[in-house]
């Protein structure tokens, strides 16, 4: 005979059993440019905080987000923020008062800017598992539909 310990902690494995939701397909290609467009606008190094506090508050508006979609948002554009920084430091050593570029320096940049590239894909599939399923659908419309435009 279990325990009424060892019931309770069935019961509450099985619960969230329950509500445990499948993992979202990877972003595609056309929701990965709005998702990125997205996440650019709140790790800016060049926007204002007020600024990406009226962005962060109208995708929340735009999005039904809830506060904990709203706080998985804000901490995966802090933490592009973050490396963003040490892009940003790494870039300015790598060209500092040079008025050319070597096929060194090139490749560097380009090794800089794909370590973003994936951070920003990283984190947008991190996104779209971590909130609700009809928040997930809600942030990879607009991407389909953008993209639809801008190839005509």
């Amino acid at each position: 005979m279990k325990s009424p310990f060892q019931t309770c902690v069935v019961l509450l494995l099985a619960a969230g059993a329950c509500f445990a939701q499948p993992p979202q397909a990877p972003a595609s290609v056309d929701e990965m440019q709005y998702l990125r467009f997205l996440l650019m606008n709140i790790a800016s190094l060049d926007h204002s905080p007020d600024a990406i506090q009226r962005f962060e508050d109208g995708i929340g508006k735009q999005f039904g987000l809830n506060k904990e979609e709203a706080a998985v948002i804000r901490a995966a554009g802090n933490e592009l923020n973050a490396l963003l920084k040490q892009l940003r430091q790494s870039s300015r050593a790598i060209v500092p008062g040079k008025s050319g570029l070597t096929p060194a320096d090139s490749v560097a940049l380009s090794r800089l800017a794909e370590q973003r590239e994936q951070m920003i894909q990283s984190l947008a599939n991190r996104i779209l598992n971590s909130v609700r399923p009809v928040t997930a659908a809600r942030l990879r419309a607009p991407g389909p539909i953008l993209a639809s435009k801008v190839r005509r």
